[in-house]
């Protein structure tokens, strides 16, 4: 049972290290400092938390992300940059915990700590981007004092039952596990947004009369499979999904293309991945209202309905502002045009995904 205890206590501090390294170090070390608790006889390797160096350089980088953390984007910058850093000092507080062991035995600990640190850390990160769409700051200081009295509760419940709080880290772990393909999707259009922007800043903005975007065999082949028959592409741009309410056969945060083709006036289509698949949605135009806003990072492209309160978010990385301007302009134009019949498919039959194999 000590042995149970003691890889709980190791394995809960890689947890709440991937929340908050610093305010983890710093509330143990104090604990210990102030003797509120005794880690002499069962953790002697945890002592050294409470030496003033590490108090002061705690609190320093504590009192930093405190602030840091309820600053919209600066927050997400802030956990770009821990991405290493928390894993790695997750990781240095479980071995702390184990203490003296056998080599092999720390080896497998150390990796199930600094994973155990990465995943809370994604989840707290792709978290803090779905915060962040929304102009607000109000739901990022809650979010941030939500996670500070989170690690505070979670280092109390481990001092007085470490296997209660082991059994609430391991449900969070596997909540963590569910949501990890949606928050890979959004961390990684988070990282194509803020590349297109920073690249934006040392590139000349470029006038746009027409969106040419050559299209590559493999979306030919997906265009052909989707129609039925060879189509020409009037125009396609790459895109990003945003957020989207009552649009059926969408993915948020997957990419893809926005095709408009002459043999399907009235309508976009958009092919993109999820689950490493293909995926195709055919989009219709009728009685939605297409705006352009800027954000950050991003170019926006809204498509909503007013009497229906759907919503699909269309993002360009931030700088092609020219871009998202023809874009709206163009779906405006698109709007105009009598839809026809598709060959070999009923004019009434509703919008839906339709799964495109892997080329």
């Amino acid at each position: 049972m000590e042995a149970l205890e003691t890889l709980a206590v190791a394995l809960g501090f890689a947890s709440l290290a991937g929340v908050n390294l610093y305010l983890t170090v710093l509330i143990t070390g104090l604990a210990v400092n102030q003797q509120w608790i005794d880690f002499s006889d069962k953790y002697p390797e945890l002592m050294v938390l409470g030496e003033p160096v590490v108090l002061i350089t705690a609190g320093l980088f504590a009192t930093f992300e405190f602030f840091s953390d309820k600053i919209p984007w600066l927050d997400s910058a802030w956990d770009s940059v821990h991405t290493l850093i928390r894993p790695v000092g997750g990781s240095l507080l479980a071995l702390s915990a184990l203490g003296p062991t056998d080599p092999a035995l720390g080896v497998v600990v150390a990796m199930l700590a600094g994973g155990t640190s990465l995943m809370t850390h994604g989840m707290k990160a792709g978290t803090r981007l779905a915060i962040n769409q929304s102009p607000e700051p109000v739901s990022n200081t809650a979010m941030s004092l939500t996670e500070d009295m989170a690690v505070i509760g979670g280092l109390a419940l481990m001092s007085v039952n470490p296997l209660a709080f082991a059994a609430i880290c391991l449900l969070f772990l596997l909540f963590s596990a569910i949501m990890a393909p949606k928050l890979f999707r959004r961390i990684k259009a988070f990282g194509w947004l803020l590349r297109g922007k920073v690249v934006s800043i040392f590139r000349k903005p470029r006038t746009v009369d027409h969106l040419r975007n050559p299209i590559s065999l493999e979306d030919e082949v997906a265009l052909t499979c989707m129609v039925g028959i060879d189509s020409k592409v009037k125009w396609s741009h790459p895109v990003v999904l945003g957020m989207k309410r009552k649009f059926a056969g969408v993915t948020a945060n997957t990419f893809g293309k926005v095709f408009y083709l002459d043999s399907d006036p009235g309508t976009i289509h958009f092919i993109g991945k999820r689950n490493w698949k293909r995926y195709h949605s055919r989009i219709s135009l009728d009685h939605l209202v297409f705006t352009h806003e800027s954000r950050f990072a991003s170019e926006n492209i809204v498509l909503e309905n007013p009497e229906t309160g759907s919503r699909l978010v269309l993002r360009l990385p931030g700088g092609s502002e020219n871009f998202a301007s023809k874009i709206v302009l163009e779906l405006t134009r698109a709007q105009l045009v009598e839809p026809r019949p598709q060959i070999g498919k009923s004019p009434n039959r509703p919008d839906l995904s339709t799964p495109i194999p892997a080329t």
